[in-house]
């Protein structure tokens, strides 16, 4: 049929559709339509079936048709509560429980479980036999395990999280010594199919900055580790690969995200294939993911359900076996049940709106999600061997060389934000000025509690902070400042001159400066820098923005000073723009600051609060 269809058409190769690229770039050059990835290589403009022609494609499956909505349970009031909880969560629509108990140094988090007798409680009602459960005990999993086994023995499937190498990233210690941790793993073999105890918690890595390479290869080392001393301490490779599952974050971005997890099942089986031919088909990867807080913003936070909606389905499509989308407000609640609705909800929509549970791998055959996918793969296998030349994870873990790479990628992540060049939706670019967060208060303050804890104990700690942080703690303080005042500091745009250049300046310091959450004043124009400053000083502003050109900036400026000078003497004068021929004779002439693309925005943020008096 497609000859018949087609016959009379010649075929066009990549070089002529290169051309016409070219042809409507008009003299720009190819690579302005190349992508350069942070995991360090290029993606090109188009892909065509050609570009596969050399690959092995891989063929996944997951051990079960489409994935499980996994609700998690944050109660922390009493056992019985996160009971009923969880018996409400199913009823809701949700297929598999995520039930949270962390104690560590005195400090609970999540559900009271004091003693493993306590599951009986917990479990009481829900049918195990047709729900699998999450149970996220970290390292009181070897204590739990009997228990955890005597349900799972009748069970669809448990997951427990034990993870030493995870606690160390976290937490500076992995919770008990070298020989005990080898220890407690040995005694987590599984010892039937509808359990596993051995968990990497790679999302550590993406809720502290890694990137998807990263992410990928330290968990696959990370893996590794642990499958060799299982090894090590008698267990066959088949048993011991069936002991471990994989809790991985899911990103912001999307195409790369649904590649990191067809790259996740490829390696791996790669992988365990190494230890024992057939292996990685027989034991496929067990993954679970959840949204990351990395790149959740406290500001315009309906934004976050964007993103929770479009990381699930990356997720999804990339072959996970679970996923969880955290709410959309958890930055600033605990527990909230519209957001927790809409979390869940946005899983359902993708099952029986979307269908995304009818097919086995939607991304297969697509030429640039295979090619992307081959990518990650080589760069990841790449750094892989590095850190097993290196002696493996444990002995990078240890020297902090693992740590040290997160945090460089996570200090570019944080420049490129605070510089702009990546947007934060609400947070960074078109904040909404006059959006206030009172409830924010024990979150900043939680976190910054946090902070003080020492960065190296015997193992370095990752820098698990999100993305939108230095705005969200300093926006916070416009926000206390008006809960004890009633008054925010206000910012007049005094435009003049030139009208495509003042209306692009105003706009463009609306917006830096909104960042703030200030009250900013915009106008149509004025006639003159003296009628202009009268109107600022009928505003009572705080801060004036001179927005014009950078020609009538040399005739503005001066005259701009003096009538600030003599009108407004104590408030801050600003220009838009950066006139680099004007900078040294504007600060003469009493020119206190310049917005500009370049300026670094954190930087602003805390000179004008400290400057203004609100921190």
């Amino acid at each position: 049929m497609e000859e018949l269809l087609f016959s009379e058409f010649p075929g066009i190769g990549s070089e002529t559709w290169k051309e016409l690229i070219l042809k409507d770039l008009k003299g720009a050059s190819y690579d302005k339509v190349q992508w350069d990835t942070e995991e360090g290589f290029s993606i090109e403009p188009f892909y065509r079936a050609e570009d596969l022609e050399s690959l092995d494609l891989p063929t996944f499956r997951r051990k079960e048709k489409g994935w499980l909505i996994t609700e998690p349970v944050y109660q922390n009031q009493s056992i019985t509560v996160a009971n009923e909880e969880a018996k409400s969560l199913l009823a809701k629509g949700a297929d598999s429980l995520l039930f949270y108990s962390h104690e560590e140094a005195g400090n609970q988090f999540g559900i009271p479980l004091p003693a493993p007798e306590d599951l009986q409680r917990l479990f009481s009602g829900l049918d195990l036999k047709k729900t699998p459960v999450v149970l996220s005990l970290v390292n009181r999993t070897p204590d739990f395990a009997k228990t955890i086994r005597s349900f799972a023995k009748d069970a669809k499937q448990i997951l427990a999280d034990y993870d030493p190498f995870g606690s160390a990233l976290l937490c500076g210690e992995m919770g008990a010594s070298e020989e005990k941790v080898k220890s407690n793993l040995a005694s987590l073999v599984s010892s039937s199919g509808s359990e596993r105890f051995i968990c990497v918690h790679s999302y550590y890595l993406r809720e502290s900055g890694s990137t998807i390479s990263q992410e990928l290869a330290y968990s696959l080392a990370w893996a590794v580790e642990y499958l060799n001393i299982l090894i090590e301490s008698g267990t066959k490779p088949s048993v011991a690969a069936e002991s471990i599952w994989f809790w991985a974050g899911i990103g912001s971005d999307y195409f790369t995200e649904i590649a990191k997890f067809r790259s996740l099942r490829t390696l791996w089986a790669k992988i365990l294939d190494a230890y024992e031919p057939g292996l990685g088909e027989k034991s496929p990867a067990q993954i679970h993911a959840s949204t990351t807080e990395w790149n959740f913003t406290a500001y315009d936070p309906y934004v976050n359900m964007l993103r929770g909606t479009t990381a699930a389905m990356s997720a999804i499509i990339g072959g996970t076996d679970s996923v969880t989308v955290h709410p959309f407000d958890k930055v600033y609640h605990d527990s909230n049940e519209f957001g927790l609705r809409i979390a869940r909800n946005s899983q359902l929509l993708l099952r029986h709106e979307s269908h995304l549970d009818k097919v086995e791998d939607p991304s297969a055959g697509s030429y640039y999600l295979e090619l992307l996918t081959h990518k990650l793969c080589e760069v990841s296998w790449v750094e892989f061997q590095t850190v097993e030349k290196d002696g493996g994870f444990y002995k990078s873990l240890l020297d902090g060389k693992i740590q040290s790479k997160v945090e460089s990628t996570e200090k570019k992540k944080r420049e490129a934000v605070s510089s702009r060049k990546q947007t934060l939706l609400g947070t960074n670019q078109y904040p909404l000025a006059s959006e206030r967060h009172a409830d924010l208060n024990d979150s900043i303050a939680k976190t910054s509690d946090q902070l003080k804890a020492p960065a190296q104990t015997k193992f370095k700690r990752l820098n698990y902070l999100r993305l939108s942080w230095d705005f969200d703690r300093l926006r916070f303080a416009t926000d206390a400042h008006f809960e004890k005042t009633k008054s925010v500091p206000k910012v007049f745009l005094l435009t003049i001159g030139n009208l495509g250049m003042r209306k692009a300046r105003a706009a463009f310091s609306s917006n830096y400066i909104g960042c703030l959450g200030y009250t900013i004043q915009d106008n149509l124009g004025f006639n003159s820098i003296e009628e202009g400053i009268q109107a600022a000083k009928n505003f009572k502003a705080d801060i004036v923005v001179l927005c014009s050109s950078d020609e009538e900036y040399v005739e503005l400026i001066p005259e701009f000073c003096e009538g600030m000078k003599k009108n407004l003497p104590t408030v801050w004068r600003i220009v838009a723009g950066y006139p680099k021929d004007l900078i040294s004779k504007s600060e003469a002439e009493g020119i206190e600051d310049f917005i500009h693309l370049k300026r670094n925005v954190i930087e602003f943020m805390e000179k004008a609060q400290k400057k203004l008096g609100v921190l």
